[in-house]
């Protein structure tokens, strides 16, 4: 562990990271911890227990357990057709079981542009946004079950389901069935930044091809902020179509989650 810890010391102080928080854990207990490193560097804030990071794409483990909920009451079916219950652009017979395992075919357009400012959310037109997406997206990549390949878009269509068949909308059916159950509070695991202090910036290095590539892909006179030390900061962002991935978190939910 001490070597693990002197690993990840490394990492920050070389400035392969802003910051890293680090959990060891069986179905019981936390085996062992570490945290280092700022959430605001220019601020020189450290992280600490009440810390909260962006969850991306680890948020269709949550979409997929919401499935599998409502496959256990008898809401629905894996072998079901999607199409049963949301109007999707796709005609061939692509089931709920091939959208969790990434097998429907259904196109992944890179999300880095899906994107708003915590201001503008209000006026979202989430489901305007996503007919739009998907008529842009209207052709399968490959025949439904002839081959494994990540999909965005399919998890939105997941989620699209999840609220036709609960009746709530994605981020209250997760908060209602999944979130408080486990004793936590929507500021700790949820999909709005409650407490922007204690978030943890985005970061992106700056001389690096990615950092020169997110020129293409998004505003980034709109969404980056200004220097800091070797970093350009991010402002918060709120990700379309949460149950691809949308929430915040802090580490210690994540484990309860997990657990």
């Amino acid at each position: 562990m001490k070597k693990l810890d002197h690993h990840l010391q490394f990492l920050v102080d070389k400035g392969n990271s802003p910051s890293v928080s680090y959990l060891l854990f069986d179905k019981n207990e936390i085996i062992h911890s570490y945290r280092s490193g700022y959430s605001d560097i220019i601020r020189k804030e450290s992280i600490n227990e009440n810390t909260t990071y962006c969850g991306f794409s680890v948020t269709k483990t949550f979409t997929a357990l919401a499935i599998l909920q409502l496959a256990e009451k008898g809401k629905l079916a894996l072998a079901d057709h999607a199409n049963n219950y949301v109007n999707s652009p796709y005609s061939g017979p692509i089931t709920i079981k091939q959208l969790l395992s990434h097998s429907a075919g259904v196109p992944n357009p890179l999300p880095l542009r899906w994107v708003h400012s915590p201001e503008e959310h209000l006026t979202f037109d989430r489901k305007q946004f996503f007919d739009d997406i998907f008529q842009k997206n209207k052709r399968l990549k490959s025949a439904p079950n002839e081959k494994y390949k990540y999909s965005n878009l399919g998890y939105v269509l997941l989620g699209q389901i999840i609220e036709q068949v609960s009746g709530l909308s994605y981020e209250e059916y997760i908060r209602v069935n999944i979130i408080e159950p486990l004793g936590m509070a929507p500021g700790d695991l949820g999909f709005q930044i409650r407490a922007h202090r204690q978030h943890a910036k985005g970061y992106q290095k700056i001389g690096t091809f990615m950092n020169f590539l997110l020129g293409f892909l998004m505003d980034k006179q709109k969404y980056v902020n200004q220097k800091e030390g070797k970093w350009y900061s991010s402002s918060d962002l709120v990700l379309y179509g949460p149950s691809q991935g949308g929430f915040a978190r802090k580490p210690s939910c994540l484990k309860r989650y997990i657990q």
